[in-house]
């Protein structure tokens, strides 16, 4: 199937004349000045006729019942409704009860087969075998809580104290109203087996369970008993709201293949459709389309957006492409199964199908698009400047090049200001003294100008590698390990591989610490005093690679020393088995032996907490076992 669209240019906007989505009425009672009930059923009591509620005096008003006692009246349509495919249809009608003592009320039912068997009184007329739905507008108590209600209930028969009826009752004289001399404007809607009632325009029911998905008769029931009222409706209308999907709308109807036009380096396409689709069908990352090039290049789409969604339902979608529409030709667009395993759907079963294909006729647009990409952001052995890399336009025609438009980003998500312009087209890179790189990270890109065309759209920018100090223990004296991270840097090349280099500060005994594709390592400082500086180069496959900032810092000597007499007396001087400096060494583990070699103590990250105070006088031997596999050992005096 092909479909006609409009693409609208100068972004997502309305169409000049709207269309009216088309509704789909299942049956209605309406008329001047007599009312239609052609293709309804009346029963019992109902008639066509007149009532004081309106200021005419026609017959355009359905009676079910007049103000006598035990009445009952009904009109159903005598032609089943399929809702089994409908998620959504509405009921709408207004309302008036009143002339007589209260009693009993009016419902709505979608009932499985034909109704026989009205009832009267509190039964509101309902068959008492009736199964399906009833929404029900009861004015008289039958004792089962304060009147008028609002009840809303799915399955056979009907009883107003059914305990899984569900009920909006009359609390401090709320729905007092549903009895009066005027009409009320009531509004069922049905979505995917959950009922909303309106009444006035005001939500008196929102999602009540209530399923009713089968082929059935749609109709109203009635009844007075011991008191009387007569009840009447008027404009009565079951209909889908303009959910049926039936297509695209463009501007050109009789066209079999639709062509239409989109602006040169625009991204976004607005479509309108015929009929309304349910937004939830809509899969936003785009996957319910594809957009083909006119060398039959797949188009990336980044997003697809349902505009103005009411009632989960739409006409209007905004499409938005990865890549602008930068060649002359004809594009394709073409319906498909989304990711969310379906195309577009409307109500009632609609949907579109896949492989329906629209055009996209694109012109004006001067042949070179390809964009000059930022190629690399190295960060200068000085810290202070950066080396740019971009690419060359090889297939540009040198005569149509103008120049370069460095541009930088203050701030991510910021403005783009020019840096520099650069007149020769071999001019492919440039040293920038950047602000501060030791501590915040830049983007640049490059605008290729050309003449006596338009600019071509800004290329992929990229900025330098930020290597930081994330816990901020790298410079601390007493933590023995940090934590390093730096920002990815996979816009400029992939797979991407990070080399993390230990360096003396004068850039000798250079050390590559790990090889990773992480961007987060857990690091470990040396023992050896000094001042190191750490950092990041990240290797691109063929061969270029991008260096980051470097961090400086100091390791003090840590050596370990241990005291050699213990006197564990509790006078708080040497009352613990002391080692000097061996908190800075997480995983050790000591071992003490008496003179025989026996183990009398042992510890996993001894840290100075042990007070030998169960053992005798003597010499004991110690061994201290260091993480990098170092053991310390020798002996030390206990005294008494």
């Amino acid at each position: 199937m092909l479909f006609k669209v409009m693409v609208l240019f100068a972004g997502f906007v309305a169409f000049a004349e709207s269309l009216q989505a088309q509704a789909v009425i299942f049956a209605a009672l309406q008329g001047q000045p007599n009312m239609n009930t052609t293709g309804w059923n009346l029963t019992g009591a109902a008639q066509i006729g007149d009532t004081p509620g309106d200021a005419d005096n026609f017959n355009n008003e359905l009676i079910l019942t007049p103000p006598i006692n035990t009445t009952s009246g009904a009109a159903f349509f005598s032609q089943p409704i399929d809702m089994s495919a409908c998620n959504r249809w509405i009921a709408s009608f207004e309302f008036r009860i009143f002339d007589g003592t209260a009693a009993d009320g009016i419902a709505f039912c979608f009932l499985d087969v034909p109704p026989t068997g009205f009832v009267n009184g509190g039964g509101l007329g309902i068959p008492a075998t009736a199964n399906g739905l009833k929404v029900v507008l009861d004015t008289w108590d039958n004792g089962c809580g304060a009147n008028p209600e609002l009840q809303i209930y799915s399955g056979p028969g009907y009883d107003e104290c059914f305990p899984s009826l569900f009920k909006v009752q009359n609390i401090a004289g709320q729905l007092n109203f549903m009895r009066s001399n005027t009409y009320n404007t009531v509004e069922i809607i049905y979505d995917s087996g959950y009922i909303d009632v309106k009444i006035n325009n005001i939500v008196w029911a929102s999602g009540v369970l209530a399923p009713a998905a089968f082929t059935g008769y749609v109709g109203f029931t009635a009844s007075t008993g011991g008191s009387t009222d007569r009840h009447s409706i008027r404009n009565v209308q079951i209909y889908t709201d303009g959910t049926r999907l039936q297509g695209f709308l463009g501007f050109d109807t009789t066209a079999i293949l639709p062509q239409t036009r989109a602006a040169c380096y625009g991204y976004q396409l607005g479509l309108k459709t015929l009929g309304r689709f349910k937004c939830n069908t809509l899969e936003t990352g785009a996957s319910d389309f594809r957009l083909y090039d006119p060398n039959g290049q797949l188009m990336q789409l980044r997003s697809a957006t349902a505009m103005g969604c009411m009632d989960g339902r739409s006409d209007s979608i905004l499409l938005e492409s990865a890549v602008p529409f930068a060649q002359n030709g004809t594009y394709f667009l073409v319906s498909r199964n989304g990711t969310d395993g379906n195309v577009l759907e409307g109500d009632c079963g609609s949907a579109l199908g896949p492989f329906d294909t629209v055009l996209v006729e694109v012109y004006d647009c001067y042949a070179y698009t390809t964009p000059v990409d930022m190629r690399n952001v190295s960060v200068q052995p000085n810290d202070a400047s950066l080396l740019l890399h971009w690419t060359y336009p090889d297939t540009l025609n040198p005569a149509f090049f103008e120049g370069y438009s460095l541009q930088y980003q203050a701030a991510p998500g910021g403005d783009w200001t020019e840096w520099g312009r650069f007149t020769q087209i071999t001019d492919t890179f440039a040293e920038v003294y950047a602000h501060d790189p030791q501590n915040q990270t830049r983007d640049f890109r490059v605008i290729l100008q050309l003449n006596p065309m338009s600019d071509c759209l800004p290329g992929q920018a990229l900025g330098n590698i930020l290597l930081e100090d994330a816990d901020g223990h790298l410079r601390q004296t007493d933590p023995t390990t940090a934590a390093l991270r730096w920002n990815r840097y996979d816009r400029a090349w992939s797979p991407v591989q990070y080399q993390l280099v230990q360096k003396n500060d004068d850039g000798s005994d250079s050390v590559v610490l790990v090889t990773t594709t992480d961007t987060l390592f857990a690091y470990t400082k040396p023992k050896k005093a000094g001042w190191y500086r750490l950092e990041v180069n990240c290797l691109a496959p063929d061969g270029r690679w991008a260096r980051s900032n470097a961090i400086r810092f100091e390791v003090i000597p840590r050596e370990l020393t241990v005291f050699n007499v213990v006197t564990p007396n509790g006078d708080g001087k040497n009352d613990v088995f002391r080692i000097e400096n061996v908190a800075f060494y997480p995983g050790n583990e000591l071992q003490v032996f008496n003179r025989w070699g026996q183990l009398v103590y042992a510890a996993t990250n001894y840290n100075n907490d042990w007070s030998p105070t169960d053992l005798n006088e003597g010499t004991y031997q110690y061994r201290l076992s260091l993480p990098d596999g170092e053991v310390l050992s020798g002996t030390f005096r206990l005294l008494r």
